[in-house]
């Protein structure tokens, strides 16, 4: 797997620096354990046409792969019908949270469509995404999408990869090192 061992300083879109009264948020590196408001911080997610706000704790205690995607990204869309197929086939013990980044400007109505048009058409009846998010995009750098990024069970950021990397190797090797208690 690729490390990415970056230590540059978020900054918000519009200024190039963290907006008055906000907090800066650094992004993490691999190794880091995310902030527990990683999982407490609720966040607007599409749920197969709603709006849903809802926190991360769902996702605590698992292998999660944060998937950064944008509606304009054709590979995207073929890696989450595969990532699905990965998902189902590990039985709870690996989650995908797909992300759509604010930068992407990707708004409900843009998701709704390729939801119903390219996703629909490639056999993904549902789909659950946070977007307009700055807070998870932030905590992570990575230029490119699709972008990958491992959490551990133990909720250590251990990987940023490529979508080359998620595979079912790399996730046997990653569950079965924490099977024996490695972290």
């Amino acid at each position: 797997m690729l490390f990415n061992l970056s230590t540059a300083q978020a900054q918000s879109p519009e200024n190039g620096e963290a907006a008055e009264g906000q907090t800066e948020i650094k992004p993490l590196l691999v190794g880091q354990k995310v902030p527990e408001e990683f999982w407490t911080r609720e966040h607007l997610f599409y749920v197969d046409g709603d709006t849903v706000r809802k926190t991360l704790e769902e996702y605590r205690g698992k292998l999660l792969i944060v998937d950064f995607w944008a509606t304009w990204c054709a590979i995207c869309w073929y890696q989450m019908k595969d990532n699905h197929h990965l998902s189902d086939r590990y039985n709870g013990k690996i989650d995908f949270l797909l992300v759509s980044p604010q930068s992407t400007k990707d708004n409900f109505e843009k998701i709704s469509t390729t939801h119903h048009t390219r996703l629909r058409n490639l056999g993904l009846k549902s789909l659950s995404s946070v977007f307009a998010d700055n807070y998870i995009s932030n905590l992570f750098l990575f230029k490119g999408y699709p972008a990958y990024m491992w959490i551990s069970p133990s909720g250590h950021f251990i990987a940023h990869t490529g979508r080359q990397s998620v595979t079912d190797g790399h996730i046997e090797g990653v569950l079965s090192s924490y099977k024996s208690g490695n972290e």
